[in-house]
């Protein structure tokens, strides 16, 4: 990191970590009433301190923390007592948005003219779930009632250019991850790496009325009409021209990844993607993804290798 870069870090951390602001929004939150030894901002700053220097397993790693830091020696209880309520939760959150929104930098980009280049942001989200205590089952229910009968899932969006999330949300398992993508509006001059749990092809052509582009692993089962098919090598696949998908499945070449052109009707208008499907041989099973990005700026070879950022981050 750069001296301009530094100082730009060092204004946006003193923009998120605002002791009038951060005050003003502990006592909007009904967090503190009046200002003693724990403020908004100390305890602001004594949290994101203790979690990004040590690993954080009970509530007595933050009051060590927090005594440490300011040179307190407040006692656990009375520590305790003032986090220890629903508030503390209502003060975080937009604290927490604050710091994941304002203290982000452009870390990575492309040179002019090359592929991605155009792209403003590189949208990655993918959801993750977790087990919890089955007592929780009726507030957070799990997908497998019976191995996992509470469990929530964690929705991240990431900016890969940024290398930081912008989004994080936690719900019950059972929650569409769907409903926590990007809006389409939002998604000008960038694109989306997703995974086929994301797939919804009604949102797609919104997407590309507002500028942005998709790069998504393709659902099994999915049977579009079949435009163009062309080998690896370039060659034109005729006999599978003006087919359904699922009707030449078995027809597909496995020594040479496959492009395709499809087709759906999608509320009363044409959607065309490219369909990009390769052979895994560890597997024995086809891979395929969905794109937007144009076949002359983005080969095939470059969606296989753009798609694999997804998975080294995640």
């Amino acid at each position: 990191m750069d001296h301009g870069q530094l100082s730009l870090v060092a204004d946006k951390f003193q923009w998120v970590f605002s002791e009038p602001l951060l005050n003003a929004c502990g006592t909007e939150e009904k967090f503190c009433r009046r200002p003693r030894i724990i403020t908004p901002l100390r305890l602001g700053l004594a949290l994101t301190a203790t979690c990004a220097s040590q690993p954080v397993e009970t509530l007595a790693d933050f009051h060590r923390g927090f005594n440490a830091l300011w040179g307190t020696t407040i006692t656990y209880k009375a520590f305790s007592n003032q986090v220890a309520t629903s508030h503390l939760a209502d003060f975080a959150r937009p604290m927490t948005s604050r710091l994941i929104g304002d203290m982000t930098l452009k870390v990575l980009g492309f040179a002019k003219g090359r592929a991605c280049a155009e792209f403003r942001h590189m949208v990655l989200q993918d959801g993750s779930s977790f087990a919890i205590h089955d007592g929780l089952r009726e507030v957070f229910p799990g997908r497998f009632k019976v191995v996992k009968p509470a469990a929530v899932a964690l929705h991240t969006t990431m900016d890969l250019l940024c290398d930081a999330p912008t989004t994080v949300v936690l719900t019950p398992d059972t929650t569409n991850e769907q409903a926590f993508l990007p809006e389409p509006a939002s998604r000008r001059a960038s694109v989306l790496l997703a995974d086929r749990g994301d797939l919804d092809v009604h949102s797609m052509p919104r997407v590309q009325d507002a500028g942005g582009c998709l790069l998504i692993r393709a659902k099994a089962g999915m049977n579009p009409q079949v435009l163009e098919a062309f080998r690896e090598d370039g060659k034109r696949l005729r006999s599978l021209r003006q087919k359904s998908l699922q009707t030449i499945h078995t027809k597909l070449p496995k020594r040479q990844r496959v492009e395709r052109v499809v087709q759906w009707h999608v509320d009363g208008r044409p959607l065309r993607l490219r369909l990009i499907i390769s052979w895994n041989r560890r597997t024995k099973r086809f891979c395929s993804w969905l794109t937007t990005l144009s076949s002359r700026r983005y080969p095939l070879d470059t969606i296989c290798r753009a798609y694999q950022w997804r998975w080294q981050v995640a």
